[in-house]
């Protein structure tokens, strides 16, 4: 019984750690790409995918601060978009199947740069791709958004 216990011990730190290594944690967004495909097709949404260095990518960390854990993005989020997180951080290790992932899903887009953002549909084709920092900030970042899934 005590195995269990300590199974149980590591099973729900393990889960809090996967939770607290995302930059973007308990708001919202998804890991798993297939996942969040099958939503934004029940949903009828679009999916966003971030690819990032969360904790060592200057463009990265401001695309995080000053677009999207801002109001405005969650909230067009929220109305339009499944959100996942593909994080490629140098300081913190992430889980090894997680990263394996992350890693897959690059490679699946060709992703050279960071940031990369991607607008996908709900059967999986790219619609549009942003590199870097949006020209016009938070502004520039919702006209990116709302061009492609506005019907």
């Amino acid at each position: 019984m005590k195995h269990f216990r300590n199974l149980y011990l590591i099973t729900a730190i393990a889960g809090f750690l996967l939770g607290a290594l995302s930059a973007h944690a308990g708001e919202g967004w998804m890991h798993d790409f297939d996942k969040a495909l099958a939503q934004a097709k029940a949903e009828g949404k679009y999916v966003l995918v971030e690819f990032h260095g969360s904790d060592w990518c200057p463009p990265c960390i401001k695309l995080n601060k000053d677009v999207l854990k801002t109001d405005a993005f969650k909230s067009l989020a929220a109305e339009k978009l499944v959100l996942v997180d593909a994080d490629f951080p140098r300081q913190k290790e992430l889980p090894a199947e997680l990263k394996a992932h992350n890693e897959a899903l690059a490679g699946k887009f060709g992703i050279q740069y960071f940031p990369t953002v991607l607008i996908i549909n709900s059967e999986g084709k790219v619609l549009d791709k942003m590199v870097g920092f949006p020209d016009g900030g938070l502004e520039g970042f919702l006209e990116f958004i709302k061009d492609k899934t506005d019907s």
